[in-house]
């Protein structure tokens, strides 16, 4: 049987969009590749049903004035090498999943991984942008890192 021709597809991806969607495709026992394609048969069959975007209604407002964002000032690698270290059963925006052999704490109710987010916070991301990589809610968002940055620096 001839095996289906095969094509090369290139994605420009950031760094935490990259990793987000390796981390979901893990999550589901997929190699990146079969996510990829999982994501885009899903796509097309949102556009057979008749939603062109194949998003949700509401598209966040890239135009409107920039938030007030909480957090570490300059974000750095110091400052996610403390965060990481936290106690995170203290703050009830996050959990720890796990499977019995691995656990990672994640946004509550997302698969959002607590370390991922971090990280791109750390690499000086803008909030509002963490926010829409990640599918969080802004406000989530705001609280996790005003949690870090508080338990981080002391004086706050």
């Amino acid at each position: 049987m001839p095996q289906p021709a095969r094509y090369l597809l290139q994605l420009r991806l950031t760094d935490p969009q990259r990793r987000r969607i390796k981390s979901i495709a893990a999550k589901q026992g997929l190699t990146l590749q079969q996510a990829v394609v999982e994501a885009f048969d899903t796509w097309a069959e949102k556009l057979r049903a008749g939603n062109p975007a194949g998003a949700p209604a509401s598209k966040p407002n890239r135009s409107a004035a920039p938030i007030s964002e909480p957090g570490p000032e300059p974000a750095s690698w110091a400052w996610l090498k403390w965060a990481l270290h936290l106690d995170w059963a203290k703050c009830p925006e996050v959990e720890l999943l796990g499977d019995g052999v691995n656990r990672v704490w994640v946004l509550q109710a997302t698969d959002a991984p607590l370390t991922e987010v971090l990280r791109t916070v750390a690499e000086g991301e803008a909030l509002p942008e963490v926010a829409e990589i990640f599918g969080l809610e802004m406000s989530q968002l705001a609280k996790v890192v005003e949690f870090a940055a508080a338990a981080t620096n002391p004086t706050r």
